[in-house]
């Protein structure tokens, strides 16, 4: 095929048989640590891992590295026929084949009909094509409608991060007894989070399904700073420095718009974005329309004004970061502020994209021993460790008496402050605190509050 390509450049006959004789009964052999294998023919032109096929200067094959996915799109079954039809054909003029069980017909039905279309039969290189109800295209599931489409889709990476998840567990990412906090998240962020989010910026998921994505994501991060499921959502946000999967999804979705900006004014893409801008309204379903809300959520340039002047792309990115940081930290921080549980939480701490400052072990001089006590420092910093003053009041038979001492009801500030079992214990950490604390004020740790002095002692 190689050959036959660049016999229509025109080449001179002399160089064309120079090149097919330099092409026959070629021999390689593989070269490691400065040792070499045996000798063996080579029978295909296409070497491993190249990325544009075979290549004889700028003339290549290109066709085995973009047949994977192609996606063929018509009202009219004849002409839908006809367009299988010349694909098979270029396949077998370029000799590679078609998969008979990946080539699949998907009947899309439109919003607006009510009666379903009858199935339409296709052939590829005589054999009947399988009508389906769903098929991937470009790692996104497609369905029978939109809704569908963000459903399957929805499910499918909802499916393989958690299968992303399990594959990392071997590696210490389970929480307790595990990796530390920090090192188990950027794991998440590098290899869970763009398998959860992928294609979503695409079909723009509704609000059932933006659930069914935080939900994992939620219990993910709550499994691995080992903190119970009842802990409040936005102290996982807090700790980690991670952003929900709303704001994941809505940055993706703005960078992709500023990709068709960027476009020429001859591009379709382009052609579709300002019509659908100029004559949607604001009730519709229109990708567009979706951006056009985004956009006027964060405080951006109209998308018309965007599609007249676009940004350069590193200077969009860092615009809609921006944006998008300021926006939902002040969610964030409104919304941890009205849990009375997270008072001892320093929550103006939080800063997308960062970790909490209580998660860095490596500021002790024990690592090792620091991330075991972490675990539940989180746990009484979030306001979820259970106490006997709560215990007694959803159990029978208990009482809020502390039960170490029995000299009053467990609460944390008894718990950390006034036990006289632990006294022994805390005395030592106490003075170490109350020496810091007058090298950076007047203040003496005895003399602060109750709530200050947990305050201190947790965050």
């Amino acid at each position: 095929m190689l050959l036959r390509k660049v016999h229509f450049t025109d080449v001179n006959p002399a160089t064309w048989i120079l090149i097919d004789e330099i092409h026959k009964n070629t021999e390689a052999c593989v070269k490691w640590a400065n040792d070499t294998s045996e000798k063996f023919p080579v029978q295909q032109g296409v070497k491993q891992g190249g990325s544009l096929g075979c290549t004889i200067g700028e003339t290549s094959v290109n066709a085995i590295a973009c047949v994977d996915d192609v996606a063929l799109m018509s009202e009219n079954p004849a002409e839908l026929q006809l367009l299988i039809n010349i694909a098979a054909e270029y396949s077998q003029n370029h000799h590679y084949l078609l998969q008979p069980q990946k080539s699949v017909v998907l009947q899309i039905e439109p919003n607006n009909r009510k009666k379903q279309s009858k199935s339409v039969n296709l052939t590829l290189n005589e054999s009947p094509m399988p009508v389906v109800d769903k098929s991937p295209h470009l790692g996104i599931l497609r369905s029978t409608s939109s809704k569908n489409s963000q459903n399957e889709t929805t499910e499918q990476n909802i499916t393989k991060s958690k299968r992303a998840a399990y594959s990392l567990m071997s590696a210490g990412m389970h929480g307790e007894n595990g990796l530390d906090p920090i090192t188990s998240l950027h794991l998440i962020k590098t290899f869970i989070q763009p398998i959860l989010t992928y294609g979503l910026d695409v079909i723009l998921p509704t609000s059932s399904n933006l659930l069914k994505l935080e939900k994992f994501q939620k219990q993910l991060l709550k499994r691995i700073m080992s903190l119970p499921i009842c802990t409040p959502d936005p102290s996982i946000y807090i700790l980690s420095g991670f952003l929900p999967i709303e704001a994941q999804i809505d940055q993706k979705a703005l960078i992709l718009f500023n990709d068709i900006c960027r476009q020429d004014d001859s591009n379709l893409e382009k052609k579709v974005a300002i019509r659908q801008l100029s004559i949607k309204d604001q009730s519709s379903n229109s990708w567009f329309i979706s951006i056009k809300k985004m956009v006027f959520k964060y405080g951006l340039p109209s998308p018309l004004q965007l599609l007249n002047c676009a940004p350069k792309k590193v200077q969009w990115k860092r615009t809609v970061q921006i944006a998008i940081y300021k926006y939902w930290k002040e969610a964030i921080i409104s919304s941890g502020k009205s849990y009375a549980s997270l008072r001892h939480l320093y929550i103006d701490a939080y800063n997308p994209g960062k970790y909490h400052h209580l998660l860095d072990i490596n500021t002790t001089n024990d690592p090792t021993r620091e991330t075991t006590r972490l675990a539940i420092k989180l746990i009484l910093v979030t306001g979820t460790y259970i106490l006997q003053n709560k215990r007694f009041k959803y159990t029978e038979n208990e009482t809020p008496i502390c039960k170490l001492c029995d000299q009053g009801d467990e609460t944390l500030c008894h718990f950390l402050l006034d036990c006289q079992i632990l006294e022994p214990i805390r005395r030592k950490y106490f003075h170490q605190i109350d020496e810091l604390l007058q090298l950076i004020s007047e203040e003496k740790f005895t003399t602060l509050s109750c709530h200050d002095k947990i305050q201190i002692i947790l965050d």
